[in-house]
């Protein structure tokens, strides 16, 4: 990273910084983009990472916002994927693009490492529970719109981070009503459960994903690994 970056962080993140970097063997490049002004909890925007075997892009806005818990979440994610060797639930290569459903796997995959990379934000940055806390508020009061066909998935995966991140959230009875209203919390509650005990393997969790949700296409997907040395390779779904 940049080091007129790096100095604006704590010393704790600088050093998650520098580990993850070292760990990689790619540093993580900070950019300014105009875009990322425009979205996010606090109205300052927000940051996003783009991991790529022999490139890490994390994008800031403009405007100076560049918080310790948010930079803490991105490096998070690089260190699940180029350090630990975590897989990326991805289009297989076999496939022709589909944006579309690349997109939809991307933000499948998202909300899955979510529930294993927030609860260690929120260790160390307390301060994050608001925009967490917000993140859920939203996504519940918008699920009455989603289509019928993706709510059974929608419901899982949040009611998976409510129990498990955010268990104590004035958000959850909202989330309970909602999931018993349409016949769901069973299934959501059964999700959650298996989902715990799979926490500690990444294939074992999109293994679980695909057998409680078969209409997802399997076949179209695969589980993607990156390495700075080896590049990228892509294994079928379990």
């Amino acid at each position: 990273m940049q080091h007129e970056y790096l100095v604006c962080l704590s010393e704790p993140v600088r050093q998650l910084v520098l580990e993850v970097e070292k760990g990689a063997g790619v540093e993580i490049k900070v950019i300014l983009d105009r875009k990322q002004n425009e979205s996010g909890t606090t109205g300052r925007g927000n940051l996003a990472v783009d991991i790529e075997a022999q490139r890490i892009r994390l994008f800031a806005p403009t405007n100076g916002y560049f918080p310790d818990g948010a930079v803490r979440h991105e490096v998070l994610h690089v260190r699940r994927f180029h350090v630990d060797g975590v897989p990326k639930l991805a289009l297989a290569d076999s496939e022709k693009w589909d944006k579309s459903f690349s997109d939809a796997l991307g933000a499948l995959d998202n909300a899955i490492e979510h529930v294993v990379i927030v609860p260690e934000e929120l260790q160390f940055h307390s301060d994050r529970r608001e925009h967490w806390e917000t993140v859920m508020q939203d996504v519940w009061s918008a699920l009455p719109d989603a289509p019928e066909g993706e709510r059974p998935l929608a419901v899982c995966m949040h009611w998976t981070f409510l129990r498990h991140v955010l268990p104590d959230s004035p958000v959850t009875e909202i989330a309970r009503s909602f999931a018993k209203k349409h016949a769901l919390l069973d299934l959501a509650d059964y999700f959650a459960d298996r989902f715990k005990d799979a926490l500690a393997s990444k294939e074992e969790l999109v293994r679980l994903l695909f057998d409680t949700f078969p209409e997802i296409p399997k076949s179209r997907a695969a589980l993607e690994y990156i390495n700075s040395m080896t590049g990228v390779c892509q294994k079928p779904i379990p």
